[in-house]
Formats: C-alpha cells, sequence, structure tokens
C-alpha cells in the first residue's frame, strides 16, 4: 500500500466525511477511536475536534484507516443504495460468508479486516 499524502485542506474534509459516516453508523466512541486506528489511550473527547472541523492527524495510520472507512461506506451505500439504515444493520451482523460479523472483524483485524469487509463488499478493490 502507497504513502497517503493529504493537504491540510483535504486532511478536513477526510475528517469531517469519516466522522460523519461513524454516527451514521451508530458506533461507541472508543470502537470510532480503534477503527480510525488512534493509539490505544486515546480519549473519546479527542473525536470532537474532528467532528467540528480540525483536519485528522498527518498520521500514515489514521489516514488509511479512514481511506477504508470511505470505502467501505462508499460501499455500503452502493449495495444498499435504497435503504439508509442497512449499513449500520449490516455492520453489526453476522454475515455467513465473511463468518463473523463486519463490525468485529475490523475491530479485532484492524486494517486487515477493514480490508477484507471492504473486499468482500467491492469487488473492484483490488483493480489497479
Amino acid at each position: 500500500m502507497t504513502t497517503v499524502a493529504l493537504d491540510q485542506d483535504e486532511r478536513t474534509h477526510l475528517a469531517l466525511l469519516t466522522m460523519n459516516i461513524l454516527q451514521d453508523w451508530r458506533l461507541a466512541p472508543e470502537d470510532q477511536l480503534k477503527l480510525l486506528g488512534f493509539p490505544a489511550g486515546t480519549k473519546p473527547r479527542h473525536l470532537l475536534k474532528y467532528k467540528n472541523g480540525e483536519p485528522f492527524p498527518e498520521d500514515e495510520q489514521v489516514l488509511k484507516h479512514a481511506k477504508h472507512l470511505l470505502g467501505i461506506q462508499e460501499s455500503l451505500h452502493v449495495v444498499f443504495a435504497l435503504n439508509r439504515n442497512m449499513p449500520s444493520f449490516w455492520l453489526k451482523n453476522r454475515n455467513k460468508t465473511l463468518k463473523g460479523v463486519p463490525l468485529e472483524i475490523m475491530l479485532d483485524e484492524g486494517l486487515s479486516g477493514m480490508f477484507r469487509v471492504w473486499r468482500y463488499l467491492d469487488c473492484t478493490v483490488n483493480w489497479d
């Protein structure tokens, strides 16, 4: 995977988009921090600044995690185009093919789990 380089405006836009996605998914702040790849011990109140328009840090892990979350959300929007509430439901319920709950897979396996969920939803992920 290549290095993610974004300027401040792009990181601000990414932060706002990503925080809206996580809010739409109705996730606990601790899960949001974990999905974003923030270090253990980061306080949930830290998320407020990103919800309020502060750019994500120039942290490759955070930016990669955010990119995966955007890809997953875009794929969920395509798969469930007619039901806005379905992505949150789908993420929190067992999937036979994935052999687990997609959200738990992402939380437990980190970036590789996020990639696995994204690849399941969108077969074009590997097309470069």
